[in-house]
């Protein structure tokens, strides 16, 4: 299982997010800026997923450069590790993507992972789990610094690992998570 600060030392993203996925994980390509990834078999455009990192981070330095201290209670509600950012570009090496094989539901056009999430969170979205609508993650932070993806490429969870903040859809680093 490939785990750790992948070279970074003691400079990686520090997280503590609850791992509900398990994956081995063995980057077999990179991309032109750097990121490891395991495609797990799949086509993966890596030049596509670098220009996506691309405007995710430079979102996020737009953010942080407005947003560099946040208050207690942004802190609590976004649920950050920290108060103070800095802008500063992704650290490319201290994070692994890895893509798995979807699931699909009868209900939603979205890929899945074939993890189960706790119903309130489907429900705190207006959704309703049923037998034919399991409530299931979409993506997955690994780890603390492997990011666990369908096919799809879902990236939102990059902002995740790079602010240490677990909440990011009720921050303003959320406009980061729309590439």
């Amino acid at each position: 299982m490939f785990l750790g600060s992948f070279n970074c030392g003691d400079k990686c993203y520090v997280n503590y997010y609850q791992n509900v996925t398990s994956y081995k994980v063995n980057p077999n390509a990179v991309t032109p800026s750097g990121i490891k990834v395991d495609t797990g078999g799949h086509a993966v455009d890596l030049v596509y997923l670098d220009e996506r990192i691309k405007n995710i981070e430079d979102c996020l330095m737009d953010v942080m450069k407005v947003n560099s201290v946040i208050t207690a209670e942004e802190q609590i509600n976004w649920q950050c590790l920290k108060r103070e950012f800095v802008f500063e570009p992704i650290k490319r090496d201290c994070f692994v993507i890895k893509i798995i094989d979807a699931v699909f539901s009868e209900c939603s056009e979205w890929q899945f992972l074939p993890v189960f999430a706790p119903e309130q969170l489907c429900k705190d979205k207006g959704l309703e789990p049923n037998p034919k609508c399991l409530c299931k993650w979409r993506v997955a932070v690994q780890d603390d610094n492997v990011l666990v993806t369908p096919p799809a490429l879902y990236l939102w969870d990059i902002t995740r690992i790079v602010t240490g903040c677990n909440a990011v859809w009720n921050s303003k680093f959320v406009a980061c998570m729309m590439f």
